[in-house]
Parts: C-alpha cells; structure tokens; sequence
C-alpha cells in the first residue's frame, strides 16, 4: 500500500498563500529514503522539461495551425466563389422593340406568335406587349392603333436586322 503524505511546496511569490498539494509517494523506493527526498528535488523533477514532451506540444501546435489556416484558405475561396458569381454578367435575353400599326383581325396572340420567342408560354408573351403598350387584358385592338413589340425570338431578331441592312444598303 502506498501511503499518502501532504506537501507544502514553498515556492511561491511573497504574497501568495501556501497551498497543500496531496503527494503520492512510493516510500520503499530507493531514491525517496535518501537525503534528495524533500519537496524542493521533487518539484525540480517536476518542472524539469522534458525533451520529447516539448516537441509534442510544438508538433500538435503546428498541427492546429494547418488545421486553421486550411479552414481560414477555404472560407476565403468560397466566399471569393460566391462574390464572383453575383457579379458575373447574366445573359439576358436580346429584346428588340419595333412599331407595328394594327390592322383590321389584329390580336394580341397573333403578334405573340409572330414575334416571341417559342421557348416562351404564350400567354406570357400576350401579357408582355400588353403591359409595353400599357393596354388592359379586355380591351380590343382598333384599326390603325400603334403598338410597339418586343421581339424575344432570336430568328425574328436575325431576320429583322437583315431586312434593315437591305433596304439601307438598298437606299444608297
């Protein structure tokens, strides 16, 4: 059995109290009878730095390091990622606006279907030259009114500016 002893270390600045420390000694070993026993030799081979012991704390301090610069680099490239896609250019459809004079059978979808584009609900379509012309849903469309159209269909686009480069080259 091992029995316990209650050590006062006194090493200490001025104003601190004692504090006890419960010490567990080995009494029958060689080492703790001789004179070298006393508290003082047993807290300088308590303090004493171990050599391997110092390179585990820098070893696991140079791991935690990694650890957090690696967290610190991703949080920078995500949040760079995320900035630079907000910022980048959003496609948007071209939309070319022209002029057309309703003629006598002139109807909303009739112009949809002509000049918007296909990958687009119609009604969709119906409801955007509506809302360019500032017209309501009921009301009807008179002979010789002008109406100005959006031109979503990337063909009709094409075949517009075609016809105009014609008949201004034609115009010379």
């Amino acid at each position: 059995m091992v029995p316990l002893r209650i050590d006062v270390i006194d090493a200490r600045p001025a104003l601190a109290p004692l504090r006890p420390r419960l010490v567990l000694k080995d009494f029958t070993s060689k080492d703790l009878t001789s004179k070298n026993s006393t508290s003082e030799a047993f807290l300088r081979r308590q303090t004493r730095t171990n050599p391997l012991r110092r390179l585990e704390n820098i070893s696991a301090l140079a791991a935690a390091a990694a650890v957090l610069l690696y967290f610190i680099i991703s949080f920078g490239v995500s949040v760079f990622h995320t900035v630079q896609s907000s910022y980048s250019l959003v496609s948007t459809p071209t939309i070319l606006m022209i002029s057309k004079t309703v003629k006598h059978g002139d109807t909303l979808s009739r112009f949809a279907s002509r000049y918007g584009d296909s990958n687009t609900y119609i009604l969709d379509r119906e409801e955007q030259i509506a809302r360019v012309n500032h017209l309501s849903g009921f009301a009807p469309l008179l002979p010789g009114q002008h109406l100005l159209i959006p031109v979503t269909s990337p063909t009709v686009i094409a075949q517009i500016e075609q016809n105009y480069h014609h008949t201004r080259v034609a115009s010379r």
